[in-house]
């Protein structure tokens, strides 16, 4: 059966192939048909037959019998096929049909040897076994059936087989022997029909399979040449690069002894800044790519465009070999220079104070983090510094006067230290500075004198008090502890300066009944 072919396919290939087995019934069904109409002209032919002496045995009235009988076999068949196109029964009723046909006419003694071999083979058409051996078997029973029926006619007429018997045996005899001869050639041609049409249906699914799957990889590699402003295909085992970009698809040949960059790269390599060059040529170096890209669906890496900004460079592994190494591959470029600015601003943003533009605690927390470990330079130095009676101007002037103080004291110390450190603020009132100066002491007075040519609109003094630690006083301290003894200066210089102007904690100056 057809399990002959199917016994190493996936459930998928089967049902392709049974639908192509039962398409194949519903034709034959049809023919077999148009077989049983024309048997009805069997009649008229033995008619003809015994006109002409062929048959001068036979009769008259058997003729009549047979287009009667084949022309009522041919309606009910007809019918059959009405609601049972493609069934194996239907063809089944056919060939049973067709051997009682013949075996009337040898019963009459219209002797056509070959007949007895028509139905068999006319069932190879199904391509399938077990129809085969069906109809072999039941045209081999009719066969001796209708032998066994004429022996006694023919052993009687006969002067060599004068006994039924011996008739039979001799006639059988030489019926089986043809019979075998025909029964392993028939069986060969329908079992090989089997296997090559199950294989020449794999080989047409493999095809158009293949081919959907070339399709939908064009269409999705159409698609991401839309996304990227440059798009190439990389086929490593036919050594071509292709450009997506190009209709036309056209592929160049690659040779990796001659040139280790695509044609692409070696126009891209043009435009890229210097200081990113080398980075550029090694990350699209075509020699280590298959390496780099060794069980990883995508690498990538950004560099910056002389012209247009930023870009981002990836090779995307479409396919691998059964060793997980790529052989389709695709390179993209892509423009991330709008992306990568807003992606500055955030980081930005996420570094920095609202109010006064300061680096705020969070960018102090990593630069100490990233000093962690590291040399501390010999001029260091971190500054605290606490904004004086910021309470006491919201209070009495409302917030907008304690912003004022807060952007005045941020400006004074900016503008103070300049280009030689970064000044965070990490609280409501309180700056954190990291400097690299000779003279701490000196950067402290300054502050302190910019901070008495302050005027406001709505206040027109601010003060503050300062503390710092420098590593040349504290070479055994690292930076999260020059931070501290910072603040410890800067919290005694904050209470003797509200000592000496007579201020309370809550910055409001104490009365003389207080004192």
């Amino acid at each position: 059966m057809t399990d002959i072919f199917y016994h190493r396919e996936n459930k998928m290939n089967y049902l392709e192939y049974d639908k192509f087995l039962s398409a194949n019934r519903l034709k034959v069904n049809r023919r077999l048909n148009t077989i049983l109409w024309l048997c009805i002209l069997v009649g008229p032919a033995i008619a003809l037959g015994i006109k002409l002496q062929v048959f001068s045995a036979a009769k008259y009235s058997i003729c009549a019998l047979i287009s009667a009988g084949m022309l009522i076999v041919a309606i009910v068949h007809y019918f059959l096929l009405k609601k049972y196109k493609d069934s194996i029964p239907a063809g089944m009723f056919a060939f049973f049909f067709m051997d009682v046909l013949i075996m009337i006419m040898e019963y009459e003694h219209i002797h056509i040897n070959l007949t007895w071999f028509f139905v068999p083979m006319l069932s190879i058409l199904y391509t399938e076994i077990g129809v085969f051996l069906y109809a072999s078997v039941s045209n081999f029973i009719f066969m001796v059936i209708s032998v066994w029926l004429i022996s006694p006619y023919n052993s009687s007429i006969n002067l060599d087989y004068n006994t039924v018997p011996k008739y039979f045996m001799n006639t059988i005899s030489d019926y089986v022997i043809e019979y075998i001869l025909m029964f392993v050639v028939g069986y060969t041609i329908t079992k090989i029909s089997n296997i090559y049409f199950g294989d020449l249906l794999k080989r047409h699914n493999e095809i158009k399979n293949h081919a959907d799957m070339l399709n939908a990889q064009m269409d999705i590699l159409d698609s991401m040449a839309g996304i990227y402003e440059y798009a190439n295909l990389l086929d490593f085992h036919k050594m071509t690069e292709m450009s997506l970009l190009d209709k036309g698809y056209r592929a160049h040949d690659i040779n990796l002894e001659i040139h280790a960059h695509s044609r692409m790269n070696h126009m891209i390599k043009r435009k890229v800044v210097e200081e990113h060059l080398d980075a550029f040529l090694d990350f699209t170096n075509m020699r280590t790519i298959q390496n780099r890209l060794y069980k990883k669906k995508i690498i990538s890496a950004e560099f910056i465009d002389k012209d247009n900004g930023w870009f981002r460079a990836q090779y995307i592994n479409v396919e691998s070999d059964e060793n997980d190494i790529p052989f389709l591959v695709i390179y993209t470029i892509q423009n991330i220079d709008e992306a990568k600015r807003r992606e500055e601003t955030l980081v930005r943003i996420s570094y920095t104070d609202e109010l006064t533009g300061l680096f705020n605690r969070r960018s102090l927390d990593e630069d100490i983090k990233a000093k962690d470990g590291k040399a501390i330079e010999e001029d260091f130095a971190v500054l605290s510094i606490d904004l004086n009676r910021l309470k006491h101007a919201n209070d009495t002037k409302g917030h907008a006067a304690g912003d004022e103080l807060i952007k005045g004291a941020a400006d004074i110390i900016r503008n103070a230290i300049g280009s030689s450190g970064k000044v965070y603020r990490t609280g409501g009132d309180e700056f954190t500075a990291l400097v690299h100066t000779k003279d701490v002491d000196k950067l402290s007075d300054k502050i302190t004198q910019m901070s008495k040519g302050w005027s406001g609109q709505i206040i027109d003094e601010l003060c503050m008090s300062i503390g710092y630690a420098t590593h040349k006083d504290h070479p055994d301290a690292d930076t999260c502890e020059l931070e501290k003894i910072a603040d410890m200066m800067m919290y005694e210089v904050k209470s003797r300066y509200y000592q000496e102007n007579g201020i309370d904690r809550r910055g409001h100056k104490k009365s003389t009944a207080d004192n």
